[in-house]
């Protein structure tokens, strides 16, 4: 077994414990990656080694184990990103109603970075790692802003796209003119389409290339929408953006606007 096949199949392993809702035994994880249950015992005894995997006392069924924290520790103590949007992400949630969040896009779906929670009713909870639509958060339409239509069509593919709520757009175009929209007011929103009762708003955060390689959002519970407009919070939400933006080194002459906030992804 080459070198990269072994790591290939020993991710392939970490992400089906990641997947299953409690600790799996060895023949379950063979079916999950399709490898005979001698190959995942092998790669699970190099993992356990180096505490990425851990057995049960009880059960001897294997989960991830606490060493992948300590990976996951050192990403947050060393992304300069992370520094950057802190402040900021605080600085939304301190409003009172707003859960900010950071994400960055990996394929074709969003990873969160970090969550700020508030004293909203309305509690969203993500942790670091954890995943989201692209098509149906506002978070992850920003992600998407700036890419060419047949990348979208690439990552999200041309058939429908799954319908989280009775608002979730699910048609590749109709998703591809409203983030066009979006490009011009600047900010994305997702109105019902995620969670029902829940707001969202993102923008963009770019790199000294103008690339989009991150985003922010805050959500907010719908019942208080009528106390809020959201052409203020894409304002704020972008003003935010910018500024972390400016400090990874991006230079813009100025924030889009024009467009009906209303009317934006």
């Amino acid at each position: 077994m080459t070198g990269s096949l072994s790591l290939e199949r020993g991710l392939s392993v970490l992400e089906a414990l990641k997947d299953a809702d409690e600790p799996i035994g060895v023949r379950e994880i063979g079916r999950r990656v399709d490898l005979s249950p001698a190959a995942v015992q092998r790669l699970l005894n190099t993992l356990a080694d180096r505490g990425y995997v851990e057995q049960t006392s009880d059960t001897r069924r294997y989960r991830v184990g606490y060493g992948i924290l300590e990976l996951g520790s050192h990403v947050l103590r060393k992304n300069g990103l992370l520094e950057l949007a802190e402040p900021e992400l605080q600085a939304l949630a301190a409003v009172g109603f707003f859960n900010a969040f950071l994400g960055v896009r990996r394929g074709s779906r969003g990873l969160y970075l970090r969550a700020v929670q508030s004293s909203s009713p309305v509690v969203i909870r993500s942790t670091p790692g954890e995943s989201m639509p692209l098509h149906s958060t506002a978070l992850g339409k920003a992600l998407l802003l700036g890419l060419p239509d047949n990348a979208v069509l690439e990552l999200l593919g041309q058939s429908e796209l799954n319908k989280l709520t009775a608002r979730t757009v699910t048609k590749p175009a109709t998703l591809i003119s409203q983030l066009k929209t979006a490009g011009r007011t600047g900010y994305t929103t997702a109105l019902d389409e995620n969670i029902l009762g829940v707001i969202s708003v993102g923008a963009p955060i770019r790199d000294a290339n103008g690339s989009v390689i991150a985003a922010i959002s805050i959500a907010y519970p719908r019942t208080i929408g009528p106390q809020i407009e959201i052409a203020d919070m894409g304002e704020r939400v972008m003003a935010a953006a910018t500024r972390i933006s400016t400090s990874l080194g991006f230079t813009t002459g100025g924030e889009p606007h024009g467009e009906d906030p209303c009317y934006a992804a």
